[in-house]
């Protein structure tokens, strides 16, 4: 290979591997702006395998994920979101939300808890 060709070669190298290293980089401080939001009730849906939960956050938050964990006789609901931006310096209000968490398992007289506090969860 010529010189100059291996020098094309190693700055392609070069940016391919800068490039995925900021990606990673972003990827994983997008990853700490994510939190835990409480659940503060919950409604049952027509699909025994759906619930919908109330948290409250900030309007332009959004909610990354949603997920359910069975611990002997109750289902602890996990809401997870994210501030819009990485500098994000918005007011400190709050919104109730309605969110789908889908559970892996009918409900079937389980207790609702939540994943951030602990304690039941009331339904609506």
């Amino acid at each position: 290979m010529t010189k100059p060709k291996r020098k094309t070669v190693v700055a392609v190298g070069l940016a391919v591997l800068l490039l995925i290293s900021v990606f990673a980089a972003v990827t994983v401080m997008r990853r700490a702006q994510e939190f835990e939001v409480s659940v503060n009730s919950y409604k049952a849906t027509s699909d025994a395998r759906v619930l919908d939960a109330r948290v409250e956050m900030h309007p332009e938050f959004e909610v990354v994920r949603t997920g359910a964990n069975y611990q002997g006789d109750g289902v602890i609901l996990h809401v997870v979101a994210r501030q819009p931006t990485l500098w994000w310096s918005g007011g400190d209000y709050a919104e109730a939300r309605w969110v789908r968490v889908r559970l892996d398992e009918p409900l079937t007289g389980r207790q609702v808890l939540d994943a951030v506090s602990g304690s039941p969860v009331p339904r609506d």
